[in-house]
């Protein structure tokens, strides 16, 4: 066997194959094509011989901006969700069987008390107070001819003309046609209301619902058929349940007293619709429930809102917070509450023999936002995650690792680095 060695000249590398003669067939070709691979086997091993490149430096630690929380006086709250009711909800029934002659009203207009809706055919109700306004003018008739049978009875009786006998006959008679009038009065009083049921008119002022009633229908056939629905929404009522606990503990830092009925003012409520920021519509509370209710431990509280625009629509759920007191409380930026599978927390900035780096603090209670705060609440032993003097991360926290060097700076100071001194101009071209 022999061993082929290949030399580059000015290169200082030497590659040595051996045992490659047996595996070389040798082929006839031109001339030029020798040359080419020589050369390309040159270039390969040469690139072969250069060293490796360093490695990278490391990256340098990531920039944070951190805070101290804000420990102040904040409105003591409960949140939950809430139904928006009309203050009144009014249906409009037929009251009368007949068919609808004119329909005065469309469903969603404005209507005010005693405005006329519906108008459902009078013809046979008039004809019927017709009726019975003979009838009771024929029964009056009868009754002035048993006052006179029964006045002479009474004399011829005095000229022992007639028994007594007549004589208690002509007043039975006259009692009963006086019963007679009675009735057909009362006759005519009932024909007179169907004659009046025949309007339909708003009894509040309010919006029309949207109604299915056309012009010639039937209504009132088998039943009080609904002709309309009028809702009075300049005033609604959110309707809520909280807890029997926190309903206790309310009461017990008010001795037991219900806002508004010991002279306090009543106690504020703020809602907000699904599609709003924060909480914009303030009520106050209304009216709460008896008692817990035993089948949800729940107690059924109602809270007042002006609506003269009309924005709080009935039957909407809405978000409510209600200011039940004063506390103080731990307020950090909002955007340092984070959040991920295992729960809520915030990133602390730690020292360390190396520097600085960032703990991460769990079982964050996150509480309601003020402004752009966010407070946060005792866990469940009753403590809060941070301290006052906790160095709390507020930029940066997507750069931010858990026990990873960082280089952090206050909050100010950032802002400050960021923006441009009073009265400098940015350099051309900037």
């Amino acid at each position: 066997m022999h061993a082929w060695r290949v030399v580059l000249i000015g290169i200082g590398c030497e590659y040595a194959y051996p045992n490659l003669a047996p595996a070389i067939t040798f082929r006839p070709m031109p001339r030029t094509k020798p040359v080419f691979v020589l050369l390309t086997a040159a270039l390969a091993l040469a690139a072969g011989c250069a060293k490796p490149p360093p490695p990278p430096p490391p990256p340098p630690p990531a920039e944070v901006a951190f805070v101290l929380p804000t420990v102040k006086t904040v409105d003591k709250t409960i949140e939950t969700t809430g139904l928006l009711r009309a203050e009144d909800n009014v249906q409009l029934r037929a009251r009368v069987r007949g068919f609808v002659a004119i329909k005065h009203k469309q469903g969603g207009e404005r209507v005010r008390a005693g405005d006329l809706v519906i108008t459902i055919d009078r013809r046979p109700f008039e004809a019927a107070v017709a009726s019975a306004k003979a009838e009771l003018e024929q029964r009056k008739a009868q009754l002035d001819l048993a006052e006179v049978t029964l006045k002479r009875v009474s004399e011829a009786f005095k000229a022992n003309a007639v028994s007594p006998f007549e004589v208690d006959k002509a007043k039975a008679e006259r009692d009963a046609s006086l019963a007679a009038v009675d009735l057909a009065a009362a006759g005519l009083r009932q024909a007179d209301l169907d004659l009046e049921f025949t309007e339909v008119r708003s009894p509040i002022n309010g919006r029309l619902g949207v109604n299915v009633i056309e012009q010639g229908q039937l209504v009132g056939a088998a039943d009080a058929t609904l002709l309309a629905t009028v809702v009075n929404d300049a005033v609604v009522y959110a309707t809520y349940q909280l807890n029997e606990r926190e309903v206790l503990e309310t009461r017990r830092e008010n001795q037991n007293r219900r806002p508004g009925e010991d002279g306090r003012p009543n106690l504020v409520v703020l809602a907000g619709l699904m599609n709003e920021q924060g909480y914009p519509h303030v009520g106050e509370f209304a009216r709460a429930d008896t008692g817990v209710d035993p089948d949800t431990g729940t107690v059924t509280i109602e809270a007042r809102f002006k609506n003269d625009d009309g924005t709080l629509l009935p039957g909407s759920f809405v978000r409510i917070r209600a200011l039940v007191g004063e506390e103080q409380g731990m307020l950090v930026p909002d955007i340092s509450v984070g959040a991920d599978q295992r729960g809520r927390f915030v990133y602390v900035v730690a020292k360390n023999d190396q520097g600085q780096e960032v703990t991460r603090r769990i079982d964050v209670v996150a509480g309601p936002r003020v402004g752009d705060m966010r407070r946060l609440l005792p866990g469940e032993d009753g403590k809060l995650p941070i301290s006052p003097t906790d160095r709390v991360v507020a930029s940066g926290v997507q750069r931010a690792r858990p026990e990873q060097p960082v280089k952090a700076v206050p909050e100010q100071a950032k802002d400050a680095k960021a923006q441009p001194a009073a009265g400098t101009q940015p350099a051309p071209g900037a």
